[in-house]
């Protein structure tokens, strides 16, 4: 599948969002979220945002006890994920895939039915406040690395995608009173400058691997 650029939500189509709930999935914002549509209405839902031009839709996590009203419109947490799609292709037996890309955290109102058996709402983006530090995004990489190796336990195919935008930014600190200490083998400059002896390194030392980058 050709992935497509992915835009900002206009206003136009945050007033009537495309939902799509699943249970144990929540969307975050800079994923990419890859869904097989099979269920009739999801298919329809597929196809109405793809003839209309309207590429947004939002996915919602169900609430507990869905199971029993799951072909009904079983309970959803206003709290979801909105995002674009950016790949898309139709299976022989009329069944999608598409990959989502997440942009917001959205506050769904949900809105009545019109003549189409999925579920529409108008969506309330919802604005972030702070940063997290680069010890918490470390902490929930971690996390999420345990639960994808679960996942796989299941689902071999199953890959965990992460913007690069979320990565932390590490700095090597030097330890305290580093910078004062005289390594061995360096001899004192008359000029104020170090000198150190040069080594010839071990195989593999201070050479990039192959592929790494520099």
């Amino acid at each position: 599948m050709e992935w497509q650029p992915s835009t900002p939500l206009s206003a136009e189509e945050l007033a009537k969002l495309p939902v799509f709930p699943l249970p144990r999935v929540v969307f975050f914002p800079g994923t990419a979220l890859p869904l097989h549509l099979f269920e009739p209405r999801y298919t329809e839902m597929i196809e109405d945002c793809l003839d209309g031009g309207c590429t947004a839709m939002a996915v919602a996590l169900l609430a507990p006890g869905w199971e029993e009203h799951y072909d009904g419109n079983p309970e959803i947490y206003e709290i979801a994920g909105a995002g674009r799609i950016v790949a898309h292709q139709r299976q022989a037996d009329g069944t999608h895939d598409v990959i989502l890309h997440g942009l917001d955290r959205v506050r769904l109102h949900e809105l009545p039915n019109e003549g189409h058996a999925y579920r529409c709402a108008r969506a309330e983006p919802i604005e972030d406040f702070g940063t997290a530090s680069s010890s918490d995004v470390l902490a929930m990489m971690a996390c999420a690395t345990r639960v994808a190796a679960k996942v796989r336990e299941r689902q071999p195919d199953f890959a965990l995608q992460v913007s690069a935008d979320l990565a932390p930014r590490t700095r090597r600190r030097r330890r305290r009173g580093s910078a004062r200490r005289q390594p061995r083998g360096a001899a004192a400059d008359p000029r104020g400058q170090r000198r150190q002896r040069t080594r010839r390194p071990r195989d593999g030392v201070g050479r990039n691997p192959a592929g790494a980058a520099p």
